[in-house]
């Protein structure tokens, strides 16, 4: 399996999810991928999503 999981089934979660919320009450979906992760970052840019200016922190707790 690929590192997105199933092309398919990510556009099919992702078309669903925004009918659960009504468009006035969501206004932005965000996501974390890793730099690396070039297979999920043009999946996500072909559906529709923008990289954003900002900078995102985090501490490792253990390795995977």
């Amino acid at each position: 399996m690929s590192k997105i999981g199933n092309n398919k089934e990510i556009q099919n979660m992702d078309e669903s999810d925004n009918d659960l919320i009504p468009d006035e009450l969501l206004a932005k979906i965000n996501l974390q991928i890793r730099a690396d992760n070039k297979e999920a970052i043009n999946f996500y840019k072909a559906v529709g999503y923008n990289e954003d200016e900002v900078i995102s922190y985090g501490k490792r707790l253990i390795e995977d």
